[in-house]
């Protein structure tokens, strides 16, 4: 889809010399999705404040 080929379009255009974060809602499968396709490896579990929600969410951590 769109997200996966906008996410592949950046990744390939920035400096990839340092590893590259992401942070992703558990109950958002669909973004979880797009990072993995992309190479993302989940490498842990945490919480963070998400502005769209206004509230504390549970989100995985990932790495690539």
């Amino acid at each position: 889809g769109y997200a996966t080929w906008a996410l592949r379009e950046f990744l390939a255009r920035i400096n990839r010399a340092r590893p590259i974060s992401a942070r992703c809602a558990k109950d958002n499968s669909r973004s979880l999705r797009v990072l993995t396709k992309c190479g993302f490896t989940v490498v842990g579990e945490g919480q963070g404040f998400a502005n769209a929600r206004g509230a504390e969410i549970e989100e995985y951590i990932l790495i690539l």
